[in-house]
């Protein structure tokens, strides 16, 4: 029977083998806005690439239309500083505020915003590998004196005439226009290059943006999370949120949420595509969601299974650093990678430098585990009896499947296996910076 279930795993690798992943050699990006708080009026913008082969390539900022090139050597990553000009500070406004890059090869990017006590990051999505159908997935709204930090979500056109309609969940905040209430639909004309971010009211209760849709007529980047939030809503203290999101077509039914080292318990959002959707965590009844609804569970202590009757996104949460007892790290978001879009091959980067502690999460069948390499190197016996952080036999119908927790030294990381895998990179800031995060998946197979 063993024989069998690894044969299975393998012959998935080799149709799953060559199936577009997070790699590509044209993207678009943009930086939403990271909140000022406490004097952290430092910006840092950043693009971090990798590839597997000598790659050259260039950046062109769609301000000014200003081009700088970059080069990447086989198997290293370089660190490119952005002009902090390009963060979208507006509502409801389009503005040429992004970024598109090309390159020669193939390369993995990975973006970074970052002001003390306040980052996070996200794998950029390749061009061709865009949609027309997204969905917000924000947080609560933190009141910060005067100021409420609230989520937040922008598109980039990648095309001339795109027409981006909005359908809001919650009141948006002032800007140019006046502001839009719940249930409104909003169109938005863009050109190729203009990004368009709307964000949370901030003198309205009814401000959470989570399930707000986003549909055009011609492919867009999409990009959601939050100023500044605070997870759980009544603990201190507060880290930007931000991801690059897949389209709806590549939303999934099963997840794995894998807890974060160091921390005591973690926070996830299950969101709905369609009426009537059915949630279960591990095994067991949670809600059943109309469209663009959310099931919100703060009690996760462990790895967990999440299923759902019809496809949903599920964004995972780190806590606010006064939520654990050791007190490390605040918030960051990440998206859940569905297990039928598991990858064989993932290229990771640390995208912070300084005083950070960096791991990985992977979660892959456990058949599979004898050939996992990281850089190269198999992973052995002791290597995993240290790290391994075993899910529960019943948590995956059909199949067993392992997660494994790794610390990181800062830099590049290849991640292989003989069988799909969906890996998670995090950082908790240490010493001076122990009040700092980021975390993003390392990407999934898009598409069919």
């Amino acid at each position: 029977m063993k024989r069998i279930v690894t044969t299975l795993f393998f012959l998935l690798y080799a149709t799953t083998l060559f199936a577009q992943g997070y790699r590509g050699r044209d993207f678009w990006v943009c930086f939403p806005e990271n909140a000022v708080i406490e004097g952290n009026r430092a910006l840092h913008l950043s693009l971090y690439i990798t590839a597997e082969a000598r790659t050259k390539g260039r950046i062109v900022n769609m301000m000014d239309r200003s081009r700088r090139s970059f080069s990447v050597e086989t198997g290293a990553s370089t660190e490119v500083d952005i002009d902090t000009e390009i963060e979208i500070g507006s509502s409801e406004l389009a503005e040429s505020k992004s970024l598109h890059i090309t390159s020669d090869h193939d390369i993995t990017l990975y973006a970074v915003s970052h002001r003390p006590a306040s980052t996070d990051s996200y794998a950029a999505i390749p061009t061709n590998m865009l949609g027309t159908h997204y969905m917000a997935a924000g947080y609560a709204m933190l009141q910060n004196g005067p100021e409420a930090f609230t989520s937040q979500a922008a598109a980039v056109a990648t095309e001339d005439n795109t027409l981006v309609s909005v359908h809001l969940t919650a009141t948006t905040r002032d800007g140019i226009w006046k502001a839009h209430s719940k249930g409104q639909t909003t169109i938005i004309s863009l050109n190729r290059g203009q990004s368009f971010q709307i964000q949370g009211a901030d003198n309205d209760t009814d401000n959470d943006l989570t399930g707000t849709t986003f549909s055009s007529n011609k492919p867009v980047a999409f990009f959601t999370g939050h100023r500044c939030a605070q997870v759980p809503p009544n603990y201190s203290f507060c880290d930007m949120l931000l991801e690059m999101e897949p389209p709806e077509r590549d939303w999934g039914r099963e997840f794995i949420l894998t807890k974060f080292e160091g921390k005591d318990f973690y926070v996830a959002r299950v969101i709905a595509d369609s009426d009537s959707t059915d949630v279960s965590i591990d095994g067991q009844h949670a809600a059943t969601l109309a469209r663009g609804s959310f099931y919100e569970i703060d009690t996760l202590h462990n790895d967990a299974l999440v299923t759902t009757s019809k496809p949903a996104l599920v964004a995972q949460y780190a806590t606010s650093s006064n939520a654990d007892s050791i007190r490390i790290g605040d918030p960051f978001m990440l998206l859940a990678i569905p297990n039928d879009r598991f990858i064989p091959a993932v290229t990771t980067a640390s995208v912070t430098t300084g005083r950070f502690r960096h791991y990985l999460n992977i979660v892959l069948p456990t058949p599979a585990l004898p050939s996992l390499r990281l850089d190269g190197v198999r992973i052995g016996a002791t290597e995993i009896s240290r790290w391994m952080k075993p899910v529960r036999e019943n948590i995956a119908p059909g199949g067993a499947y392992t997660v494994l927790t790794f610390e990181a030294p800062e830099g590049r990381h290849l991640v292989q296996c003989a069988a799909p895998m969906a890996v998670y990179s995090y950082g908790f800031g240490i010493l001076g910076s122990n009040y700092d995060s980021y975390g993003h998946a390392c990407g999934m197979r898009l598409g069919k």
